[in-house]
Protein backbone atom coordinates (compact mmCIF):
# COMPACT_ATOMS: atom_id res chain seq x y z
CA UNK A 1 0.00 0.00 0.00
CA UNK A 2 1.26 3.84 -0.75
CA UNK A 3 1.61 5.53 2.13
CA UNK A 4 -0.52 8.60 2.54
CA UNK A 5 0.96 11.95 0.56
CA UNK A 6 2.47 14.46 2.88
CA UNK A 7 0.15 17.26 3.24
CA UNK A 8 0.44 21.01 5.14
CA UNK A 9 3.04 21.33 7.25
CA UNK A 10 4.84 17.61 6.85
CA UNK A 11 1.25 15.99 8.92
CA UNK A 12 0.37 12.90 7.08
CA UNK A 13 -3.65 12.62 6.34
CA UNK A 14 -4.81 9.28 8.25
CA UNK A 15 -6.83 7.08 6.27
CA UNK A 16 -9.55 4.07 7.29
CA UNK A 17 -9.39 1.34 5.61
CA UNK A 18 -12.06 2.25 2.76
CA UNK A 19 -10.50 5.70 1.78
CA UNK A 20 -7.52 6.52 -0.28
CA UNK A 21 -5.17 8.68 0.92
CA UNK A 22 -5.57 10.84 -1.98
CA UNK A 23 -8.95 11.63 -0.64
CA UNK A 24 -8.06 11.96 2.49
CA UNK A 25 -4.71 14.30 1.41
CA UNK A 26 -7.51 16.64 -0.01
CA UNK A 27 -9.79 16.64 2.94
CA UNK A 28 -7.10 17.47 5.17
CA UNK A 29 -5.51 20.52 3.14
CA UNK A 30 -9.12 21.47 2.40
CA UNK A 31 -9.79 22.10 6.06
CA UNK A 32 -6.03 23.52 6.89
CA UNK A 33 -6.33 26.05 3.63
CA UNK A 34 -10.18 27.14 5.10
CA UNK A 35 -8.71 27.33 8.26
CA UNK A 36 -5.11 29.64 7.13
CA UNK A 37 -7.77 31.76 5.32
CA UNK A 38 -9.91 32.50 7.92
CA UNK A 39 -6.88 33.19 10.76
CA UNK A 40 -5.61 35.52 7.63
CA UNK A 41 -8.97 36.67 7.21
CA UNK A 42 -9.40 37.52 11.36
CA UNK A 43 -5.85 39.29 11.36
CA UNK A 44 -5.96 41.82 8.42
CA UNK A 45 -9.41 42.89 9.02
CA UNK A 46 -8.65 43.30 12.83
CA UNK A 47 -5.31 45.21 11.73
CA UNK A 48 -7.44 47.18 8.99
CA UNK A 49 -10.64 47.49 10.15
CA UNK A 50 -10.35 47.18 14.01
CA UNK A 51 -13.50 44.80 13.73
CA UNK A 52 -13.63 41.08 13.99
CA UNK A 53 -13.87 39.27 10.67
CA UNK A 54 -17.80 37.68 11.95
CA UNK A 55 -18.54 41.26 11.81
CA UNK A 56 -16.56 42.32 8.76
CA UNK A 57 -18.78 39.76 7.03
CA UNK A 58 -22.11 41.30 8.15
CA UNK A 59 -20.77 44.65 6.48
CA UNK A 60 -20.16 43.19 2.99
CA UNK A 61 -23.70 41.85 3.13
CA UNK A 62 -25.26 44.68 3.39
CA UNK A 63 -22.89 46.40 1.57
CA UNK A 64 -24.17 44.04 -1.25
CA UNK A 65 -27.46 44.82 -0.77
CA UNK A 66 -30.09 47.49 -2.38
CA UNK A 67 -29.92 50.19 -0.48
CA UNK A 68 -27.02 48.68 1.84
CA UNK A 69 -29.73 47.15 3.91
CA UNK A 70 -31.04 43.74 5.04
CA UNK A 71 -33.06 42.45 7.46
CA UNK A 72 -31.74 40.53 10.60
CA UNK A 73 -33.09 37.38 9.28
CA UNK A 74 -31.41 37.79 6.20
CA UNK A 75 -28.35 38.11 7.54
CA UNK A 76 -28.27 35.51 9.97
CA UNK A 77 -29.62 32.80 7.14
CA UNK A 78 -26.53 33.92 4.79
CA UNK A 79 -23.92 33.29 7.73
CA UNK A 80 -25.43 30.52 9.72
CA UNK A 81 -25.29 32.86 12.63
CA UNK A 82 -28.46 32.75 14.98
CA UNK A 83 -30.63 35.76 15.09
CA UNK A 84 -29.56 36.71 18.67
CA UNK A 85 -25.41 36.84 17.11
CA UNK A 86 -26.50 39.03 14.40
CA UNK A 87 -28.44 41.32 16.89
CA UNK A 88 -25.45 41.62 19.22
CA UNK A 89 -22.82 41.91 16.12
CA UNK A 90 -24.69 44.62 15.04
CA UNK A 91 -25.44 46.36 18.32
CA UNK A 92 -21.47 46.71 18.52
CA UNK A 93 -21.46 47.94 15.17
CA UNK A 94 -24.25 50.40 15.86
CA UNK A 95 -22.14 51.97 18.44
CA UNK A 96 -18.95 52.30 16.48
CA UNK A 97 -21.20 53.78 13.93
CA UNK A 98 -20.88 51.42 10.48
CA UNK A 99 -24.78 50.68 10.53
CA UNK A 100 -28.16 51.60 11.92
CA UNK A 101 -31.13 49.36 13.13
CA UNK A 102 -34.94 50.09 12.98
CA UNK A 103 -37.99 47.97 13.25
CA UNK A 104 -39.65 46.79 9.69
CA UNK A 105 -42.69 48.55 9.37
CA UNK A 106 -45.47 45.88 10.39
CA UNK A 107 -42.94 43.67 11.53
CA UNK A 108 -44.01 42.24 15.02
CA UNK A 109 -40.09 42.28 15.89
CA UNK A 110 -38.25 42.04 13.08
CA UNK A 111 -35.69 45.00 12.10
CA UNK A 112 -33.16 45.85 9.63
CA UNK A 113 -29.87 47.17 9.28
CA UNK A 114 -28.46 49.76 6.83
CA UNK A 115 -24.79 50.14 6.56
CA UNK A 116 -23.81 54.08 7.39
CA UNK A 117 -21.08 55.76 5.06
CA UNK A 118 -18.84 55.48 7.88
CA UNK A 119 -19.07 51.61 7.13
CA UNK A 120 -19.09 51.56 3.17
CA UNK A 121 -16.22 53.45 4.22
CA UNK A 122 -14.68 51.01 6.25
CA UNK A 123 -15.51 47.89 4.18
CA UNK A 124 -13.97 49.89 1.06
CA UNK A 125 -10.86 49.88 2.71
CA UNK A 126 -10.40 46.67 4.05
CA UNK A 127 -11.93 44.68 0.95
CA UNK A 128 -8.71 46.95 -0.62
CA UNK A 129 -6.02 45.78 1.39
CA UNK A 130 -7.44 41.92 1.44
CA UNK A 131 -7.31 42.22 -2.11
CA UNK A 132 -3.61 43.57 -2.07
CA UNK A 133 -2.53 41.24 0.54
CA UNK A 134 -4.47 38.10 0.25
CA UNK A 135 -6.43 37.47 -2.37
CA UNK A 136 -4.43 38.75 -5.84
CA UNK A 137 -1.77 37.30 -4.60
CA UNK A 138 -2.92 33.96 -3.94
CA UNK A 139 -5.20 33.84 -7.38
CA UNK A 140 -1.67 34.91 -8.67
CA UNK A 141 -0.07 32.20 -7.65
CA UNK A 142 -2.56 29.34 -8.33
CA UNK A 143 -3.16 30.65 -12.16
CA UNK A 144 -6.16 31.39 -14.26
CA UNK A 145 -6.56 28.09 -14.61
CA UNK A 146 -6.50 26.73 -11.12
CA UNK A 147 -8.15 29.62 -10.02
CA UNK A 148 -11.51 28.76 -12.23
CA UNK A 149 -11.36 25.15 -10.60
CA UNK A 150 -11.14 26.90 -6.88
CA UNK A 151 -14.18 28.99 -8.13
CA UNK A 152 -16.05 26.39 -9.46
CA UNK A 153 -15.10 23.44 -6.51
CA UNK A 154 -16.22 26.46 -4.44
CA UNK A 155 -19.43 27.31 -5.83
CA UNK A 156 -20.00 23.62 -5.78
CA UNK A 157 -19.28 23.16 -1.80
CA UNK A 158 -21.34 26.16 -0.81
CA UNK A 159 -24.28 24.66 -2.65
CA UNK A 160 -23.75 21.18 -1.28
CA UNK A 161 -23.58 22.71 2.01
CA UNK A 162 -26.94 25.14 1.78
CA UNK A 163 -28.13 21.60 1.27
CA UNK A 164 -28.40 20.85 -2.58
CA UNK A 165 -26.81 17.38 -2.55
CA UNK A 166 -26.95 17.20 -6.27
CA UNK A 167 -24.33 19.77 -6.67
CA UNK A 168 -22.04 17.60 -5.07
CA UNK A 169 -19.14 16.86 -8.01
CA UNK A 170 -19.92 14.05 -9.95
CA UNK A 171 -16.58 12.25 -11.35
CA UNK A 172 -15.42 9.84 -13.41
CA UNK A 173 -12.53 9.38 -10.90
CA UNK A 174 -13.57 8.10 -7.42
CA UNK A 175 -10.47 10.32 -5.55
CA UNK A 176 -8.59 7.28 -5.30
CA UNK A 177 -7.16 7.51 -8.91
CA UNK A 178 -9.53 4.72 -9.88
CA UNK A 179 -12.51 4.97 -12.28
CA UNK A 180 -15.87 3.51 -10.64
CA UNK A 181 -17.03 0.06 -11.98
CA UNK A 182 -19.98 1.29 -14.16
CA UNK A 183 -22.68 -1.70 -15.86
CA UNK A 184 -22.13 -1.64 -19.64
CA UNK A 185 -20.11 0.22 -21.76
Amino acid sequence: MTPPPNTGRGIRARTGPDDGPGRAAVWHDLILATHLLETALERQTQRDGGISHGHFKLLVLLSAAEDRTLGLKSLADVLRFSQSRVSHALAALERQGLVTRRPVAGGRRASEATLTREGQLLVSRVLRSQRREIRDPLFDGLGETATAALGDAGARIVSFLDGDRTAAPQRADDGRGTAPATDGP
